[in-house]
């Protein structure tokens, strides 16, 4: 009977050493995950927004206005200072609209108790073939 009640408290000990570093892995995993598909979600706006310039150059307001259309359930909510939208550089195969957008993704779960932030930026090239209006 007494092998019994060692055993028991040592997996409480176990239990109680290793339970920290589970949670731990758990939540980075989760939080890993949610920053992966808001970069995700971030990446295909742009696209959209580069596939609107290249329907209509020159046409700032509406690659914004796309952009924020993708990336309505964003939290907290894209703003117009996040996106970065400068059209008719020339390049090397001739006029071009360059589309960045920048957003700061809050940590769920980090260690330093307020949430750490991590910048996501993600940005195309688009040719302006019929060149800038």
């Amino acid at each position: 009977m007494r092998a019994r009640h060692r055993s028991c408290g040592q997996s409480v000990v176990e239990l109680t050493l290793t339970l920290p570093l589970l949670l731990l892995i758990i939540f980075g995993m989760v939080d890993f995950t949610l920053a992966y598909t808001t970069d995700v979600f971030i990446r295909n706006a742009v696209a959209e927004g580069g596939y609107y310039a290249a329907q209509n150059p020159g046409n700032v307001q509406g690659v914004r206005d796309q952009i924020r259309h993708e990336l309505r359930d964003l939290q907290p909510a894209i703003t117009d200072g996040d996106i970065t939208i400068t059209p008719c550089v020339t390049g090397a195969s001739g006029p071009q609209t360059e589309i960045t957008v920048t957003y700061t993704y809050h940590v769920l779960f980090g260690l330093a108790g307020s949430g750490p932030t991590i910048t996501l930026r993600n940005g195309t090239t688009v040719p302006q073939f019929g060149g800038c209006r």
